[in-house]
């Protein structure tokens, strides 16, 4: 049964006051504490862009080939970051590396992103999409040469500049996909599209986890294994001019996402401006603070299933056939639950019964004599839910086309800033256990993966108390009253989004220290 307004939670009374909103509201003018979406002009016409509320009447013969052709941006990108896995003893005894050099060159592209995405993401809502992801893949397509002649060189500290190189540009690019979905369709088709390219991404990698043994043992050479995803990257920038002529071309100007560079031609200003960072949502701003390090906890299990399993007797190519069989849920899975999401909400319940899973698929492969598709299971259906809520929610606590690639590229900043951090640890735990093994290892995972879930029960409590139940909410009831409270009542937590200077500085302070600690550690393993 559908609520009415009157059973939506009231505002926190003002000693409930977590954050600072009312200190917010007094300080900072009406159009920022509820900015709606902005209408953009088009460079070469005074036409107006259609806003996300009316993006629905865009023919799907357009949705369908964006969303094509957005899919395609990242395969090689994709396919890279699944061979690395079941390569991993190859690469230690091909490189002469241990487990921690392995993981510098796995994570080398996060390093970078931890900061890059935020100067990204600015650039990105400035230029626009267009020339942003053109840029980011012509820099994968170079890096991915540069990782795979790392194989004909035996050079390990090359294929770390490779995957440094891609990192410039995988970040910013999934930021733009992000951008580029919400504005083909709209809020009310976000978590769909979300979820046939996670298909499509899950796919990817698929194959790529599943044949990458195959073909360094039919070809006599693992060499081949990064060589073809070269080759994809460069089809993937040939896609990617295709995309932009085709929407510069042949798609109406009134459905066409510019930059805030327009508007800002129109004024004086011609810089982008960082201070869109100050611009965002206390909402926004308590995912990030309180993800940092869960992005690679589940790395636990999932960057290292194929050793894993290995380690349990089984041969390598089973093994990595195995481990991949992760993927294959979530391939058919993933957009029924982007469909389930739009109709009946539970954003963040989702995020509690994720770290679940994980902890289930740990323990088993860990401590447990059932068969490691077992636990492959779990961890298909916790991978699947794992980092899907937070892309669809996102869009929904910050409210402006116009400051979203900033804010999703704040959220990668502080993901690729943890990733580094604990993949490092990790690697360093190997190495320092007994046989290499991973006892130490899969223990800090559960843990960590123990408090996300403590983590999701308060993204829960926050949303029923300051947040109106907005991400608990469906697609359909969530526009409606939104749209009845624009008018009847701005101030509910269902539709404000107010900016606490409090919230963001503290959470800029903690990208900060997060950022140095991640590069000092890379500095120290990777010299």
């Amino acid at each position: 049964m559908e609520k009415s307004l009157n059973d939506l939670p009231i505002r926190a009374k003002e000693d409930e006051d977590p954050v600072g909103l009312d200190a917010a509201k007094s300080t900072t003018p009406k159009e920022e504490l509820f900015p709606r979406l902005n209408y953009l002009q088009d460079e070469e016409s005074s036409e107006q862009v259609i806003p996300d509320e009316e993006l629905l009447d865009i023919a799907w013969k357009y949705k369908w080939l964006a969303l094509l052709c957005v899919c395609a941006f990242p395969l090689g990108q994709n396919w890279t970051d699944s061979a690395l896995g079941p390569l991993k003893a190859t690469l230690r005894t091909e490189l002469s590396i241990d487990n921690t050099q392995y993981d510098l060159a796995n994570r080398a592209g996060a390093i970078i992103n931890s900061f890059w995405p935020i100067i990204g993401g600015i650039m990105l809502d400035f230029y626009g999409v267009n020339i942003v992801t053109l840029a980011c893949t012509s820099l994968i397509c170079a890096g991915a040469v540069v990782a795979a002649l790392a194989a004909n060189t035996g050079i390990w500290r090359m294929l770390v500049g490779g995957h440094i190189m891609m990192g410039f540009g995988t970040a910013v690019l999934d930021s733009a996909q992000h951008k580029l979905f919400y504005h083909w369709f709209g809020v009310s088709g976000l978590a769909l599209a979300f979820g046939l390219e996670s298909a499509v991404a899950r796919t990817v990698k698929l194959v790529s986890g599943m044949t990458t043994i195959p073909i360094k043992n039919n070809t006599g050479w693992y060499g081949w294994s990064f060589w073809i995803p070269a080759a994809l990257c460069a089809f993937s920038l040939i896609v990617n001019i295709v995309y932009v002529l085709w929407e510069r071309t042949v798609v109406p100007k009134r459905y066409r996402l510019t930059g805030t560079r327009a508007a800002a031609i129109a004024k004086t200003q011609r810089r982008p401006d960082f201070k869109a960072l100050l611009a965002l949502p206390w909402a926004f701003w308590m995912l990030p603070m309180t993800q940092i390090l869960q992005s690679e906890a589940a790395g636990a299990f999932g960057n290292s299933a194929t050793d894993l399993i290995t380690m349990r007797g089984y041969e390598e190519d089973v093994a990595a056939f195995t481990a991949n069989a992760q993927n294959i849920l979530p391939i058919v899975l993933t957009p029924f639950i982007g469909l389930a999401v739009d109709r009946w909400g539970f954003r963040f319940h989702l995020t509690a019964l994720a770290p679940l899973l994980w902890i289930t698929a740990c323990a088993l492969i860990g401590w447990s004599d059932v068969h490691p598709l077992l636990s492959v299971v779990f961890a298909s259906f916790a991978g699947m839910i794992n980092s899907f809520p937070f892309q669809v929610t996102i869009p929904l606590l910050v409210r402006d086309q116009s400051k979203l690639g900033t804010a999703f590229g704040v959220w990668r900043s502080f993901n690729n800033s943890g990733s580094t951090i604990m993949s490092i640890a990790y690697g360093r735990m190997q190495d320092e256990t007994e046989d290499g093994g991973y006892a130490n290892v899969l223990k800090t995972g559960i843990a960590f993966k123990a408090w996300a879930f403590c983590l999701g029960l308060g993204y829960i409590y926050m949303d029923r108390r300051y947040l109106g139940k907005g991400m608990s909410m469906g697609e359909s009831q969530r526009t409606r009253l939104e749209e009845e409270l624009m008018e009847s009542d701005p101030d509910h937590p269902l539709v404000a989004r107010p900016v606490s200077k409090r919230v963001t500085w503290t959470a800029l302070v903690e990208l900060t220290c997060m950022v140095i600690v991640a590069w000092t550690l890379f500095i120290y393993y990777v010299l």
